[in-house]
């Protein structure tokens, strides 16, 4: 803190640093001692701000008081806004927006039910999309064993990646197929 209020191109020397720590810490000693008496003398057991302000003004240094009042005002309006910040951070999205327990709850459940409805979408067209491959393989399968003759299905089902007995049967409703 020193070496920020002096000038670039002054230094400050070790000894000097220490020397205004120890004057520093010796102000505040005798700034809470006469604070504790003034709080004492009005029956307090807590120190509070106009109390140091008091023991400034005893002290002497009543230059002081106008600059720790400023201080004190920042203080607490940063303390206030520190705290008004932390409470936002605590509240959920449906907090901040208005909403109540019962719209929270009911959003949720929308949102739940929109969440399974895809899920299941996801799935149905999945399992779809896994039926009408296996249909086309077989059929492509059975296609090829037609072509090749008897005995050549179980070969062109081996080549196909179905498993024979499957390629001799496609589907119910195929093409060429009786119902």
């Amino acid at each position: 803190m020193i070496k920020d209020l002096l000038p670039p191109d002054m230094r400050c020397a070790n000894d000097t640093v220490e020397m205004v720590i120890a004057c520093c810490t010796e102000f505040i000693q005798l700034l809470s001692s006469e604070s504790n008496e003034v709080a004492t003398r009005e029956g307090r057991s807590i120190i509070h701000p106009d109390h140091v302000m008091r023991a400034l003004t005893e002290l002497g240094f009543q230059d002081f008081v106008g600059e720790v009042n400023a201080t004190l005002a920042t203080f607490k309006e940063e303390t206030k806004t520190a705290h008004s910040r932390k409470a936002d951070l605590r509240k959920t999205g449906a907090e901040q927006a208005g909403l109540t327990e019962e719209e929270q709850i009911a959003l949720q459940q929308q949102m739940f039910a929109a969440a399974r409805a895809q899920s299941m979408t996801t799935s149905e067209v999945a399992a779809s999309m896994t039926a009408s491959y296996d249909r086309m393989a077989a059929a492509a399968a059975a296609a090829a064993a037609a072509a090749a003759g008897p005995g050549a299905g179980v070969a062109a089902a081996g080549q196909a990646g179905i498993a024979p007995g499957l390629a001799a049967a496609p589907p119910p409703g195929a093409p060429g197929m009786p119902e």
